[in-house]
């Protein structure tokens, strides 16, 4: 009897397991589909009480995949994206920033390129169905394992796993930001015009080729205790203008979802006091100084999280 038990037992997992890789795989997916799927479309921003309205197109060109995205209330801005690069435009120096800020999360491109080691720190459950933008769509859910990060539900088209709907959530829960379509058109747009940005004055916020050519280790400065998970995957270092002994050391962390960045630079004058705030959405940063170092953390983590992370991390300078 006891056989038989242990037989359905295993019967009934092994399905189960599988659903799940299958699920993991369909995320994978999702990931290139959300950077890649020509489209045409409109979306809602929501943050902090604030709702903010882009709209999107994207193609293929020269380059690979170009799209524009326009702000359609607020501060005017556009962001354009030609391959790997990145351009903000703008009427002014306060739109150029807001650009700048609002490219720290691409809608739908909030899944990074590669996700490994994400079931490291996250699981993955299968929810209900659901409706949006007039599309049918099914429900992925990622929660962290601790309650220091955030979790992520995500609504993919039946179709082409194009994420309609995507909402960070705190570890109780609650949704502290959310995109969605409200319309959306799965072809790219055939006037080319529409890929043009409509303001002169622009900032370059991704180079290419600035990326491709970032090292996986900086001189230097040793670093540790970060949270189990997380690998450092990009590191440059720089001179503050007109200092070229200071430098300033900008190093990349990933757990497979979130990203952080740590900036690393010599004090100048007195001790600053220890920071935390919220920069654009799930996105925050918090500051302290050691051993004569001040160190700025930037990442889509919660307040709390941030800054009890940034006072656990050690920078030994060699």
């Amino acid at each position: 009897m006891r056989l038989k038990h242990l037989t359905a037992i295993v019967c009934f997992a092994l399905p189960a397991l599988a659903h799940a890789a299958d699920d993991w795989q369909t995320l994978k997916k999702s990931a290139q589909v959300s950077r890649n799927q020509v489209l045409t479309g409109t979306y809602l921003h929501q943050m902090s009480g604030v709702v903010e309205t882009f709209s999107i197109v994207r193609g293929t060109g020269a380059e690979g995949v170009i799209e524009l995205r326009q702000s359609l209330d607020g501060t005017p801005r556009e962001i354009v994206r030609n391959g790997n690069e990145l351009i903000g435009y703008g009427p002014d120096k306060k739109a150029l920033m807001a650009a700048k800020v609002s490219a720290m999360r691409l809608f739908p491109a909030l899944l990074p390129d590669d996700m490994a080691g994400v079931a490291e720190s996250y699981t993955l459950k299968r929810l209900t169905g659901d409706r949006v933008a007039q599309r049918e769509c099914d429900w992925l859910e990622l929660k962290a394992k601790d309650k220091a990060r955030y979790g992520m539900r995500l609504c993919l088209d039946r179709t082409s796993l194009l994420p309609l709907k995507i909402m960070t959530l705190t570890p109780a829960q609650e949704p502290i930001e959310q995109y969605m379509f409200t319309e959306i058109e799965l072809v790219a747009p055939k006037d080319r015009s529409l890929f043009k940005p409509h303001y002169s004055l622009s900032f370059p916020i991704r180079n290419a080729s600035a990326a491709a050519s970032s090292g996986t280790g900086v001189e230097g400065v040793e670093v540790s205790g970060l949270p189990s998970g997380f690998r450092l995957i990009r590191a440059v270092q720089r001179s503050l203008s007109g200092q070229a002994e200071r430098l300033v050391r900008h190093l990349v962390y990933t757990d497979g979802l979130v990203m952080l960045s740590l900036f690393i630079e010599p004090q100048a004058g007195e001790q600053r006091a220890e920071r935390v705030s919220t920069l654009y959405g799930a996105v925050g940063m918090a500051t302290t100084s050691q051993g004569g170092m001040q160190l700025t953390l930037v990442g889509d983590l919660p307040e709390a999280s941030m800054l009890s992370l940034l006072k656990s991390i050690r920078v030994v300078q060699k």
